[in-house]
């Protein structure tokens, strides 16, 4: 008979030898904040155990506390949904989701996770958020930064920079949306996929990073302490690079880079970020209703709703964002999914809810280092 239980600290290596023989992958030098050799993870996972005692299938989760306009939100991101080849079909995924779900409805906020969109819909997800994507290439450089002066501007390994992890950390925290990064986890942090981050100095000061791919031509974060320092790192970068174009993605709500690759990009795409589970549907639609008031803007109105049992009016005026848990006696009557589609997807504008104008989408994003 099979046990679900969660993982003990012994079967660590069972943990990650399960994920690599499922997804063929390393998931020590993929995912090295959770599984690198010094990190035990085993109190993550849940798993399925067969009578033998061996591990059949397992579900982990990452604590990873969000910061949205000094709103602690408790949000979680879950990965590694792992089961043996032998054991599919036999119903340890729907049972280990099942399990954390129902835990996580009393201690987390919303739930994130990266995967097939209908086999996660099942579950209570929802594929949304706003994630921007913009295209740079030579021309681009060559014509729109002719007069930017790109002198002095030069690339390291971060982590060869003296004072790397306090100055990321200090970068990270004072953005208006964050998940907390441990300052000391950083260089295992920023690695996660395979990525490399390279810090930019200016006269050999530091000033900013890149996180990127592999190849250099994918920037997946871009963080410059100063605005006036983005276009001289791209036009160097460019150089450094050898690349023909780079993409670069960007939160909604950096009102700087976006502005500023605005005026030079060659084109951009506005992608989902990723999956979420909404909890508690008030405190993520207070903190990022703040977000998208105090960035991009709002226009003032109020909506009343009844999201998956629970009770919202939002009030937006030019004090700010007021969330009661309460509804109006007409208040709309919202299913989670379609509570979910309202709030994160660009199909809200074809829902026959009326919600003031622009208000949705919520600018929901996660950082490729922050994902597991």
């Amino acid at each position: 008979m099979t046990k679900y239980r969660m993982a003990t600290q012994n079967e660590r290596d069972e943990c990650i030898d399960l994920a690599n023989y499922s997804f063929h992958l390393d998931f020590e030098t993929l995912m090295p904040k959770v599984y690198g050799k010094n990190a035990d993870s085993s109190a993550m996972h849940k798993v399925a155990v067969d009578e033998k005692g061996r591990l059949r299938a397992q579900v982990a989760v990452l604590p990873e506390p969000l910061t949205v306009c000094d709103y602690i939100l408790r949000t979680c991101y879950l990965g590694t949904v792992s089961v043996h080849p032998r054991a599919r079909g036999e119903g340890h995924m729907k049972a280990l989701m099942d399990l954390w779900l129902g835990e996580l409805r009393n201690t987390c906020d919303m739930v994130v996770l990266f995967g097939q969109r209908q086999r996660y819909e099942y579950f209570g997800f929802t594929l949304g958020g706003v994630k921007f994507k913009y295209f740079v290439g030579e021309a681009n450089v060559r014509h729109g930064l002719k007069h930017v002066n790109d002198t002095g501007i030069s690339f390291s390994p971060l982590f060869e920079i003296e004072g790397a992890e306090a100055f990321a950390h200090s970068i990270n925290t004072s953005r208006l949306a964050y998940i907390e990064r441990d300052a000391q986890q950083l260089p295992l942090i920023f690695s996660t996929f395979h990525q490399n981050a390279l810090g930019v100095l200016d006269q050999g000061h530091l000033i900013g990073y890149l996180i990127l791919n592999d190849a250099g031509d994918e920037i997946s974060e871009f963080a410059m302490k100063n605005t006036d320092d983005i276009l001289r790192t791209i036009k160097a970068y460019m150089v450094y690079s050898r690349a023909e174009r780079i993409s670069i993605y960007t939160p909604e709500y950096d009102i700087p880079l976006n502005t500023t690759l605005g005026s030079i990009a060659e084109d951009y795409v506005i992608e989902t970020s990723d999956m979420y589970h909404i909890v508690d549907f008030a405190n993520v639609l207070k903190a990022y209703l703040t977000l998208k008031f105090k960035t991009t803007g709002i226009v003032h109105g109020e909506f009343s709703a009844v999201m998956d049992g629970q009770p919202i009016t939002a009030l937006v005026d030019a004090s700010g964002v007021t969330v009661e848990r309460s509804a109006k006696p007409d208040a709309v009557v919202l299913d989670k999914q379609q509570a979910q589609a309202l709030l994160l997807t660009q199909h809200s504008r074809y829902m026959s809810v009326t919600a003031p104008v622009g208000w949705f989408p919520l600018p929901i994003f996660w950082y490729k280092v922050d994902k597991f």
